[in-house]
């Protein structure tokens, strides 16, 4: 029976990541032949269709993509389901996080694939990490902008997939992050997903994380569940590590904090290479 092969991008697919060909030849051949012998591979991200996209004509081949963290599916650049926030849900978040914690920023992600930051950096250290960033997204550059009254039309009416929320670089700023996820869960969690990444939280309309998306592209492919793998680094990554536990690799890189739900762990993504045909050996 087919497999089904599903991957973070950020720190997995693109470790260590080259700002110009993103993906080794190596893993680039691989890819091509794991879906020319009949199996199926999935992005998973937290990112917006237009960067996932650009992942499969970098591979020369057609799938689906998970982005937004689950927010929306996409198959060959065409979108199957996608769910937005209810603006007064995203609006009451927003203003419980601005009155609990010092943050740096706001970003939010579009169904138009757009991508707008609330407001400009006080910080001209922040200003500068900002732009240093965005240098090395290298060939996944997507623009954005800094546009408060955007980032509020985009919420107003109903097009936010995912809203992220910078802490700091600071290892006080990264520790205030991962507290404020789990605060948030706590007060939020039957109205949005939150996932710490680090000094980032990432939050999405309930219901929407990698996990769940996955599990409708298992049934829309109709996969058998044991058939599918995953790889994964950060927080964002582990609700599929839980659903998909006996096949969840999370990359050596990984805080322990996200390591520990996966049941293996790599390098590099290409090694789990060996893994798909250990369990084709077996079988």
């Amino acid at each position: 029976m087919a497999k089904l092969l599903a991957t973070d991008l950020d720190g997995t697919l693109f470790y260590p990541k080259k700002r110009i060909k993103l993906i080794s030849k190596r893993t680039k051949h691989f890819i091509q032949k794991f879906i020319d012998d009949g199996n199926h591979f999935v992005v998973v991200s937290g990112r917006n269709i237009g960067p996932c996209n650009r992942i499969f004509k970098k591979i020369d081949r057609e799938g689906i993509a998970v982005g937004c963290n689950g927010s929306f599916i996409s198959e060959n650049g065409k979108m199957i389901t996608c769910k937005t926030f209810e603006p007064a849900i995203i609006h009451k978040v927003i203003a419980y996080i601005d009155e609990h914690y010092p943050i740096r920023g706001y970003y939010v992600m579009s169904k138009d694939n757009e991508f707008v930051q609330r407001n400009k950096f006080k910080s001209l250290f922040y200003r500068f990490v900002s732009m240093l960033w965005y240098f090395f997204e290298g060939a996944l550059r997507n623009p954005y902008e800094i546009n408060e009254e955007k980032f509020n039309k985009i919420i107003d009416e109903g097009r936010a997939y995912k809203l992220m929320v910078m802490f700091g670089v600071s290892k006080k700023s990264i520790k205030r992050s991962s507290e404020a996820n789990k605060e948030l869960f706590k007060v939020f969690g039957d109205e949005i997903e939150s996932s710490w990444s680090g000094e980032m939280i990432e939050i999405s309309p309930y219901g929407c994380s990698k996990s769940n998306g996955l599990k409708f592209v298992e049934n829309y492919l109709k996969i058998n569940h044991d058939d599918v793998f995953v790889v994964g680094d950060s927080g964002n990554d582990i609700s599929m590590f839980k659903e998909y536990k006996e096949n969840s690799f999370c990359m050596k890189h990984a805080p322990l904090s996200v390591s520990k739900y996966a049941s293996h762990t790599i390098k590099h993504f290409e090694n789990i290479e060996d893994y798909l045909y250990e369990d084709k050996e077996r079988k």
